[in-house]
Order: structure tokens, then C-alpha cells, then sequence
């Protein structure tokens, strides 16, 4: 025999009294299966998730309590009560706070910064490294330097071979970049990015081209051009440079007492361009090139039109370079025009040399 019941659904529908029937089947032993029950508050309404419901309940509770304490208005004596430890001290400036406790709080937050660097460089060292990450070993630094110093000695010693020959040969003649490099200095200075066009930076570089440093700030100083002031700035930078880092322009009180001296007279020249000059001083600095470029745009203005158009104009930039040298290479080159016309010899109009290609027709 074998009794098939729904339990759970039977005895969810079924009246209170079908739940005594259920020791009796489980107490029959004869093919029967035993019946999974479960009590009916647990699958009840109101009876299922009761423990979390309470514990809802309870945090709702909490919240509503801190709520009122934290809106509720202090009273006159709880106010009486903070104020009062300020007002103990034998001046309302006066600090309630023993010193000890003020000095051991300030030592503690003292120079915090200061210290985490330490403790960081402290650990950099430990490891041989900066915070970085840079190795500080020895052979690590030689090897960034010089990387591969068989070359650099196979290369050291190849110049100076080279250098031998060319001194002890007869035959030999210095080159002329060597030369120059080697007799006259020059600077070659970039400016920043200033913010105008390269149509209207270009007239203030081609008026300074060609004209000592003084001459060119005394230009730039009267000159009405907005940017004619930057020029300027960037003009004695540029001087400044040269004469630290070039020494450059530093033989002005030794020209002038040789000259005394001796008597010689200035060195009169005359430049590419046609212009007769004086040159009294010859590491005096001037403008031997200017010349522009083009930099990035720093924005966008809108241009409104007619017939609801819109165009846009590009705010530009544009950069200087400015190469400054010494009289001397002025001298050298005002040498070289001269013996180069010299070599030339006068113009002939009607030269001796062999005529050739004379047909009698024409060759095409």
C-alpha cells in the first residue's frame, strides 16, 4: 500500500483539524513514505522573515533618536557648561591646555612633509637609487655617460692623429669652418613664443638686422610696434647670454688702450648691404641674422558676419632667432669681398678666349 499526498499544498488548503491526521500516517509502517512537513507559522503571511522585520524596526529606531538629538536645540546651561572651560584661565587669551600636551602635539605634526621626504630619500639611498627610480651605482652612472668608451678612445685618438698631420704636414691648410670656429664666437638665440604673426614680428627683425645691440634696444625702445617691448627683453637676454656663456664683447677696455697706445686708427669697413662703418672696439656684439617662424595657435576668436556667417580667426604665435657675433667676423668678411675683387682683375668687355658652336644655320 502507498499513500501519494501533496504535503505541502494539502496542508496549507486542509483545516486546523488535518494537521492531527498527520502522527497516524506517519505512524503507518505498511509501504508507506514518510511525509515532509514544515510548521505552518514559518509559510504563514505574516509569520516569514519576522527576525528582519524587527531588525529594520530597531535601525529605524536609531536613526529617528540621533535625528532628534542632532536638531534638538541646546539648552542655556549645556551652553554655560562649553563656554566655561574658556573662561577659567586668568585671560579669555589664555590657553586651557597645558604646554606639554601643546608641545608634544605641535612636535608631532611638525614638518611632516619634511620628514616623508627624508624617510623617502633615506629609503632611495638604502636601495642605490633616487625617489625616481634612478640607479646612483657607480658603474651605472659611468655606463649612462659613457656608454661605450672603447669608441670614445678609438674616436679621441683618431682626432688627435688627425690634428698632428694636419699641423706638421706644409701641405695642409686649416679648413675654413675650422678656422672661424676656432678664431670668432657667435650666439645663436631663440626666443619664446610670442603672441603675434610672423607678418608683423618680421618688420622688427629686419629692423634690427645688421645693427650692433645698443643701436637695435635703442630702436626697439622708440619704436611704436606692440611687441617692439618683447623684442627688447629678448634682445638683452640674448646679450646677456653671449657675454656669460661666450664671453663675448669683453675686449672693449683692451681696444681702447692698444689704440691709445699705438694711435691706430678705427678700422673702416663696408658691410654687404653698402654701409661705410667705424669699428673702434672688434668684440663689439651686433645682429648678424634675424629671422622668424611660425608658432602654434593659442586659440580661436569667432567673427560674425552678414547673412548669419561665422568665420573663425586663429590667434597665432611666432618665435625669433636671433645670431649674434663679434666685429671681427664683419672685418674678415669686408677682407674677403675686397680680395675677391681683387682677384677678379678689371672687366673686359670683349674677353680672349676661343669662340666655339659658329654654324652657318641654325641648331634647332
Amino acid at each position: 500500500m502507498s499513500l501519494n499526498v501533496p504535503s505541502r499544498r494539502l496542508l496549507k488548503s486542509a483545516p486546523s483539524s488535518a494537521n492531527a491526521l498527520v502522527p497516524a500516517l506517519q505512524s503507518l509502517s505498511i509501504n508507506t513514505r514518510s511525509i515532509h512537513t514544515t510548521p505552518s507559522q514559518q509559510w504563514s503571511l505574516f509569520g516569514w522573515g519576522k527576525q528582519k522585520v524587527e531588525e529594520r524596526n530597531k535601525v529605524k529606531e536609531e536613526l529617528k533618536q540621533s535625528e532628534l538629538a542632532r536638531t534638538r536645540k541646546p539648552t542655556q546651561e549645556e551652553i554655560f557648561e562649553r563656554v566655561r572651560g574658556r573662561l577659567e584661565g586668568d585671560s579669555i587669551f589664555a590657553d586651557t591646555t597645558p604646554s606639554s600636551e601643546l608641545a608634544a602635539e605641535q612636535d608631532k605634526h611638525k614638518d611632516w612633509a619634511t620628514a616623508s621626504a627624508e624617510k623617502k630619500l633615506a629609503a632611495a639611498h638604502a636601495k642605490d637609487q633616487t625617489p625616481t627610480g634612478i640607479s646612483l651605482k657607480k658603474d651605472h652612472l659611468v655606463r649612462v655617460v659613457d656608454p661605450d668608451p672603447r669608441s670614445r678612445v678609438r674616436w679621441e685618438r683618431k682626432m688627435v692623429i688627425r690634428k698632428l698631420q694636419r699641423g706638421t704636414d706644409p701641405w695642409s691648410v686649416e679648413p675654413k669652418a675650422e678656422r672661424i670656429a676656432r678664431t670668432e664666437r657667435k650666439l645663436v638665440y631663440k626666443t619664446g613664443y610670442l603672441p603675434t604673426s610672423v607678418k608683423k614680428l618680421v618688420h622688427l627683425s629686419r629692423q634690427i638686422r645688421g645693427k650692433t645691440v645698443s643701436e637695435a634696444l635703442v630702436q626697439m625702445q622708440f619704436s611704436k610696434k606692440k611687441m617692439a617691448k618683447e623684442v627688447k627683453t629678448e634682445l638683452l637676454r640674448a646679450e646677456a647670454k653671449a657675454i656669460v656663456t661666450r664671453g663675448m664683447g669683453l675686449g672693449k677696455a683692451a681696444a681702447a688702450a692698444a689704440q691709445k697706445e699705438t694711435g691706430a686708427e678705427p678700422v673702416k669697413i663696408q658691410t654687404k648691404d653698402g654701409k661705410h662703418l667705424e669699428i673702434r672696439d672688434p668684440t663689439r656684439i651686433y645682429v648678424a641674422e634675424t629671422f622668424v617662424n611660425k608658432g602654434f595657435t593659442r586659440g580661436v576668436e569667432l567673427d560674425y558676419r552678414a547673412r548669419g556667417r561665422v568665420f573663425k580667426m586663429n590667434k597665432p604665435t611666432t618665435t625669433m632667432t636671433v645670431v649674434l657675433k663679434e666685429e671681427k667676423t664683419r672685418i674678415r668678411e669686408h677682407q674677403e669681398r675686397v680680395a675677391k675683387k681683387l682677384r677678379q682683375g678689371p672687366w673686359v668687355h670683349l674677353p680672349d678666349r676661343p669662340v666655339t658652336s659658329q654654324r652657318q644655320f641654325y641648331s634647332w
